[in-house]
């Protein structure tokens, strides 16, 4: 099963390594003559400017990361640009490698497209060597291609699936947070009675529909069949992933999930015009969200309709048999171009080394985008947040600590997996027969 996405980046993998191929002959892979940042500065003289593209850090975030890094390396500037989410980025990156501007620095995610974007990156080996050993083993792994190539470096992680949800609207209508299913479609049915939407999902993105049902499935059978359906070990229409993929269909028809959920995007719609505008009771998303519930780390809530409204994150109750556990892994990392000019690549290593192992790592964690990759590190937030907040960090962190199964699907040869499963389950909770559309996806 082929869809736009893979038929598109194996036209780019074709051009692009076309143009890697002309330009990539000098030292280290890096062209002597190109300046990207267009600053004559770049490549002579006191100023290194790199250009960094990515989805991450927020724009919120930055301003405090580059100063702390700016402070800690002179002269050298990072001309940064990002996209509200990870599709766009991915869009604009394509193009750019299309193009032959492969930025100097870029964001990319653990999963099924990672290789695809490692094939244009400098192995770490070649500018991290002294350092790299102060990152997590578990997470280099999730950088590290299918042929050993470790092709970039792991900042933040990651984990699914958690809720954000609204204390206050929870308080007015005499709630208390659901445990298992039946709790959660009583208290959903509750807030549509009450004018509220329950659970503003984002189900018009496959990757949040994806990342839930790899949660979800892992309630089912023995646990884990899902990345054994992906290896090609069992088949996509097996029992438990049809249990799975039919309890998914429920959570739109009993109305956990607003309706016009499939067409509504995550990023803004269901965190900015539902949840943040305070029409939803909760908001399904990831670890990177606690921060919501904070004073200090919190970049979301203010000039929102809940700015004072206390927020707090809890773990998506059960929905299977069994307790899979959250899932996590790499959320976030930053690679370096093949093609960086030679001048700029000791600048480009201190750039990532800064934002993996040194300041950077824990100024970024602790506004709780994610958590760490780096030994020795660990969050930090202030001992007077309030109760609410110490314990969904406390949830948070105990989930992610106790997470046995990967948040992404990575298979070889199938780059476009993670999309293909997220049209499927779009297809299913429009009504399609769970276990004739998981067939769809047998190889």
């Amino acid at each position: 099963m082929k869809n736009k996405r893979q038929l598109g980046l194996a036209a780019l993998s074709f051009a692009a390594a076309a143009t890697l191929g002309l330009s990539a002959c000098s030292s280290g892979g890096a062209s002597q003559s190109k300046d990207q940042s267009g600053d004559a500065s770049a490549t002579g003289g006191d100023e290194i400017t790199l250009s960094f593209r990515t989805w991450l850090p927020t724009q919120v975030q930055w301003p405090e990361l580059i100063e702390a890094f700016e402070a800690e390396n002179p002269g050298i500037k990072i001309d940064f640009q990002r996209d509200e989410d990870y599709d766009a980025f991915r869009t604009n990156l394509d193009n750019e490698i299309l193009a032959g501007e492969t930025p100097d620095l870029y964001g990319i995610q653990a999963g099924a497209s990672f290789d695809d974007y490692a094939e244009y990156a400098l192995p770490v080996d070649e500018y991290g060597a002294d350092w790299i050993d102060q990152v997590r083993a578990e997470a280099r792994k999730e950088t590290t291609t299918q042929d050993g190539v470790e092709a970039a470096v792991p900042i933040l992680t990651a984990g699914m699936q958690f809720y954000l949800y609204n204390q206050d609207l929870f308080t007015e209508l005499g709630l208390d947070l659901p445990t298992n299913y039946e709790e959660l479609v009583n208290v959903s049915k509750a807030a549509a009675a009450a004018g509220y939407t329950p659970f503003a999902m984002g189900a018009a993105d496959t990757w949040h529909d994806t990342d839930f049902f790899v949660w979800l499935s892992n309630q089912y059978g023995e646990g884990g069949d899902i990345y054994r359906a992906a290896s090609g070990e069992i088949p996509w229409d097996s029992e438990s992933l049809v249990q799975a993929a039919t309890d998914w269909q429920k959570l739109f028809t009993d109305g956990v999930f607003q309706q016009g959920a499939l067409t509504t995007t995550t990023y803004p719609s269901a965190r900015d015009d539902y949840f943040l505008a305070g029409k939803a009771l909760a908001f399904p998303t990831g670890s990177w969200h606690v921060g919501m519930s904070m004073v200090g780390p919190d970049q979301e809530q203010p000039g929102s309709a809940i700015e004072d409204a206390e927020v707090g994150m809890a773990v998506f109750p059960q929905i299977g048999p069994k307790d899979g556990g959250a899932t996590s892994g790499v959320d976030f990392a930053l690679a370096v171009s093949s093609d960086i000019d030679e001048a700029k690549l000791d600048a480009a290593a201190k750039f990532v080394e800064f934002m993996a192992v040194g300041t950077g790592q824990q100024l970024w964690v602790n506004t709780l985008q994610g958590f760490p990759v780096a030994d020795g590190v660990s969050v930090q937030v202030a001992d007077d947040e309030p109760e609410i907040a110490q314990q969904s960090l406390k949830v948070v962190e105990e989930a992610l600590a106790a997470s046995k199964y990967p948040r992404k699907l990575n298979v070889p040869g199938w780059d476009s997996l993670q999309d293909d499963l997220g049209i499927v389950l779009q297809d299913i909770a429009g009504g399609a027969n769970p276990a004739t559309a998981l067939a769809t996806l047998n190889k």
